[in-house]
């Protein structure tokens, strides 16, 4: 039976294709699927061809891939009469004949790159952010994004929907007894009403009223600022291709679809000309730009230009097939001829990707260009993994470098020129990385090999040129693409910068008194920013506040712009982020979120800017007996970082008993750091924790008589309650007349601490407060002055980072640490000397060293304890007669220290025994001999690491003749204190020292 299906369903697709921008659906219902299909020969007609497809499910797809399993039960049903052989089913047609790549959800990664005309997201509990965004953005402008949903009376009831998600949420009962709160999806659902190219359907495609804004729009659906024309160009464009018109390059660049584009090959092709085997490029913009294709484009050019070796590398082959395929377009392009001047090498195997749940592709991937023009040239793929085989590259060309190890893209560095590119909007993961420390270093260093060839008033070779280059303008679609704006709304993948500091939000009476306002800061901005000073308040005069999640998640417009502000706080100083940090943040019970205000007026409607943003997570409270039986397993639950890590490391299966804080992450306005907002906020949150630590505890912040119980997914014990509020009406209600709208019952945003209590349960206190952290000297010394103490580190390197990881624990309350604390100091001198720590600067690795020194001091001044006795403690036996100290050296050993000591002999002559001193020296073994700071830095460097003379000179920037000297200096008086052992009997006289 054929039903009229609503006008401006097809007014939205063809709108959407005229000007090159996308639309999304959400279907309702279990008959869902059957109406993709209608949406596809739609979209068909509309673009005067098929659209390639991506199908993303979570395990089970529903029907079977394969054509021939399909035939064999439709031919089944045809037996048993449950329908018509001879009518053609249209989903059956549209599987069969469209090109629809399936793929997992966790394998969309591989998808990275690609260009698809429809998306399908089925298995709604499935999707993650980082899932939508992989997805989405995948699809072209005109195209759709489908997203199918089972039966429902109400939209409201996806809001007790137990996400996969939340199943690494959940933690002890002992901790948190109840069910998670669920904000993340709400928020997800009210975002749909304000998109203009979203309509939600049910399943016999009627327009639900959430899709309000359609249905009054009507015939304006798609009011956007994009581009009408899909071959359309600016004028900029065309006068830019007139400019180069007869020039090689020209002939590359005319297959540019946009100016940014265009202006981007131009300057990439610039570079490769100029032929400076030191040149690196970094190409960075928001996916659909273009990135690829422009890469493609430039190596066609070096192609040209007689470059013979040139090597690209991607996470997948399949994230650099469109650099292929622009390759070969630039080719053509230049007169090549495939099979006369060029040829192409695909892979011998099927593909990488599964298909369908366990088939193979059978297409092959491109990993190869030979060109044969002139004399022999080639491009081919290397896996990243293959860093080594670039070592006689010309050029070296990295795509989607952001989802690649920082280490490894490092090692990609050389003698040749190197162009990468990638989206640093953080949802691949590592893009913070890239963007804080890959590119800022290589700026830096350019700027000093700049600097340093101008004042020798030469230029020098040997120098590295660096070249930013940025995309803005997109090409998968449109420009102002309503679905990108609602994804970057929803996600905060827009936040990427904080808001400056305007001097408007501390004017001089919200200081304080006169007597204070002395005490402000002052700073100042770029021109670009603010062409004024402005005057921040003292911390002292700060409020640490508790962010309440169930404003912030409410969807109302000025919690929508502090959760921005708040993001891009996170995002601009951490490395690491990615959108499901968003999910987290809103649905794990046991996160919170503070953050640092000046003062303000609460009566205005300016929202005071975010000083310093702490997030924290409530860990422990784990039995011994799920302890020790997950670790016998070689199981480590999700969650509670700081107690599973210890337990494993230490094996103390007690710790787990015990509850903790851990700072997820602290990050400072740009403007407002090394200023001491961030230890301040520190401080104040541990003067709270210090405050209610014999206090009774009250339950999550939360009042739980505000929360209604809903049962679970019977395939995860997990239950969610949403608030009870006007966003839960028990009035049945039919789905097809449902309104949904924002809460207007919310409560305060902001809570000052002082006024919060914030323990987890009653007659138990938190008993440490915690942080794990990538190790620098930096943050070693932010967080050793709050009397944080190391307690492990990974010896292993970060894959992301290249640094080593470490957790820093502080009691709260009576101190307990002590023997944890001896633990990590003689573990970390036995470590220094590991090869994996060798590249660690030699400050960071002596400041480690002393941490337990460091530790006692601190103790003793707060507890007036016997310094000398708690050294004597962790203290080993010490050397105090001939027989220990011939257990380490000869007779021939003493006398070749004495010789060095007194300068008759180079440093080479007692390299074997230096470890054996720096060993002894840092385990305290040597009571008596104090030696400088820079001499222990010495020591240690070349003892425990094994550093060069030359190595350490570079690091301390000190010339290596004075580290020489003061090295020799550290043995003379070593070698006093062993000499006196070897000519009388000091052992009393140590025994009295220590």
């Amino acid at each position: 039976m054929k039903k009229l299906v609503d006008g401006r369903l097809k007014l939205l697709l063809e709108e959407s294709a005229k000007k090159r921008v996308r639309c999304m659906f959400l279907i309702v219902g279990d008959n869902s699927r059957y109406q993709i299909s209608n949406m596809y020969y739609v979209l068909s007609r509309i673009h005067s061809k098929k659209p390639s497809v991506l199908w993303c499910y979570k395990k089970e797809l529903g029907f079977s891939s394969h054509r021939k399993v399909r035939q064999k039960q439709r031919n089944k049903k045809a037996k048993q009469g449950k329908i018509d052989d001879q009518l053609e089913d249209p989903f059956e047609l549209f599987v069969s004949t469209a090109e629809i790549r399936y793929c997992y959800y966790k394998d969309t990664h591989n998808v990275l790159g690609r260009t698809f005309g429809m998306c399908i997201l089925q298995d709604f509990e499935a999707i993650t952010p980082n899932i939508l965004c992989r997805t989405i953005e995948t699809v072209s402008g005109g195209g759709i994004i489908c997203i199918t949903l089972q039966t429902m009376s109400s939209l409201k009831n996806l809001y007790y929907t137990v996400m996969d998600f939340h199943s690494k949420l959940k933690c002890s009962d002992d901790l948190y007894s109840e069910e998670i709160v669920s904000r993340f999806i709400p928020r997800f659902i009210l975002s749909l009403s304000t998109c203009n190219n979203c309509i939600v359907l049910d399943d016999e495609l009627n327009i639900l009223p959430i899709s309000k804004r359609v249905l009054e729009i009507g015939g304006d659906i798609t009011k956007t600022g994009g581009n009408i024309d899909n071959n359309g160009k600016t004028k900029e464009h065309i006068k830019l291709e007139e400019s180069v018109k007869d020039t090689v390059i020209g002939k590359v660049v005319s297959n540019c679809l946009t100016y940014d584009q265009a202006q981007t090959v131009l300057k990439i092709a610039d570079v490769i000309i100029q032929k400076n085997m030191n040149s690196i490029i970094s190409l960075t913009a928001g996916r659909g730009r273009g990135k690829s294709a422009a890469l493609g484009l430039s190596l066609a050019c070096a192609i040209s230009q007689g470059y013979s070796n040139i090597f690209i590398t991607a996470p997948t082959p399949e994230n650099v097939l469109t650099v292929f395929e622009f390759i070969e377009i630039g080719l053509i392009s230049l007169g090549y001829v495939e099979h006369k001047h060029f040829e192409l090498v695909r892979s011998k195997s099927g593909g990488e990707f599964h298909v369908g749940g366990g088939s193979r592709n059978s297409v092959s991937r491109l990993i190869r260009v030979n060109v044969f023009k002139e004399h022999r040239q080639t491009i081919q793929f290397i896996k990243p993994e293959d860093y080594l085989l670039v070592s006689q590259a010309e050029i070296v060309v990295m795509d989607e470098a952001a989802a690649i190890p920082l280490p490894i893209v490092k090692k990609f560095l050389g003698s040749h020129l190197f162009i990468f590119s990638s989206t640093i909007n953080g949802y691949e993961g590592t893009g913070r990385a890239l963007s804080l420390k890959l590119i800022n270093d290589l700026k830096k260093k350019s700027m000093d090999s700049c600097s340093s060839s101008s004042g020798t008033n030469a230029p020098n070779s040997n120098s590295s040129l660096f070249t930013e280059l940025t995309l803005k303008e997109p090409i998968r679609y449109g420009r102002n693409d309503p679905i990108e704006n609602w994804l970057h709304s929803l996600l905060c993948l827009d936040a990427t910068v904080p808001p400056p500091l305007s001097g408007s939000n501390y004017s001089n009476s919200n200081c304080g008194d006169n007597n204070a306002g002395d005490d402000n800061v002052s700073i100042s901005y770029s021109s670009e920013m603010l062409n004024k000073r402005v005057t921040l308040p003292p911390p002292s005069l700060c409020t640490l506040y508790h962010v309440n999640r169930d404003s912030l998640f409410s969807y109302h417009s000025a919690s929508e712009k502090f959760l921005h502000n708040l993001m891009a706080l996170f995002v601009s100083s951490h490395y690491k982020n990615t959108p499901n940090d968003l999910m987290l943040i809103s649905d794990a019970p046991t996160h919170r979120i503070f953050v640092l205000l000046g003062p303000f007026d609460p009566n205005t409607k300016i929202i005071p800017p975010i000083l310093v943003a702490i997030q924290i997570a409530i860990e422990g409270s784990i039995t011994s007996e799920h302890i020790k039986s997950s670790l016998s397993r070689g199981l480590r639950p999700s969650g509670d970082l700081i107690p599973w890590t210890l337990c494993n490391h230490l094996a103390r299966d007690d710790f787990g008993k015990l509850t903790g804080v851990r700072i997820v992450r602290i990050a400072t306005h740009p403007s407002a750091q090394r200023m001491g907002y961030g230890s301040y906020a520190v401080k104040q949150l541990l003067n709270k924790l210090d405050e209610l630590k014999n206090s009774v505890a009250i339950d999550n912040i939360t009042d739980p008589t505000k929360h209604i119980q809903v049962s679970s997914n019977p395939k995860n014990n997990n239950t969610i309650k949403v608030r009870n509020n006007s966003l839960i009406n028990n009035t049945n209600v039919d789905i097809k007349s449902e309104i949904i709208e924002k809460s207007k019952d919310i409560p305060p945003l902001l809570e000052p601490v002082s006024d919060m209590d914030f323990i987890l349960k009653h007659n138990e206190q938190i008993d440490y407060i915690g942080t794990a952290f990538g190790i620098t000297i930096e943050l070693h010394k932010f967080w050793s002055k709050l009397e944080f103490t190391p307690v492990y580190i990974r010896q292993q390197v970060s894959e992301v980072t290249g640094e080593h990881s470490i957790i820093m624990l502080k009691c709260i309350g009576n101190c307990w640490l002590s023997s944890f604390v001896e633990d990590f100091s003689s573990r970390i001198i036995q470590y220094v000397s590991q090869p994996q720590f060798k590249n660690m600067p030699v400050t960071l690795a002596l400041s480690l060293v002393l941490s337990y020194k460091n530790f006692v001091s601190a103790i003793s001044a707060n507890n007036d304890l016997n310094n000398e006795d708690q050294m004597q403690r962790q203290m080993k036996v010490p050397i105090s007669d001939k027989d220990q100290l011939y257990l380490f050296f000869t007779e021939n050993d003493c006398n070749r220290l004495v010789r060095y000591a007194k300068q008759l002999s180079d440093f080479s002559s007692i390299s074997d025994l230096v470890p054996i001193i720096s060993q002894l020296y840092f385990e305290n073994r040597l009571p008596g001999v104090s030696i400088s700071y820079l001499q222990s830095a010495v020591l240690i460097g070349i003892g425990s690491q094994r550093k060069g003379i030359d190595d350490l000179s570079a690091e301390l920037l000190t010339p290596s003749t004075q580290l020489l000297a003061l090295f020799n200096k550290a043995i003379h008086k070593i070698c006093n204190y062993l000499q006196n052992i070897r000519t009388s009997n000091i052992g009393q006289m140590a025994a009295d020292s220590i």
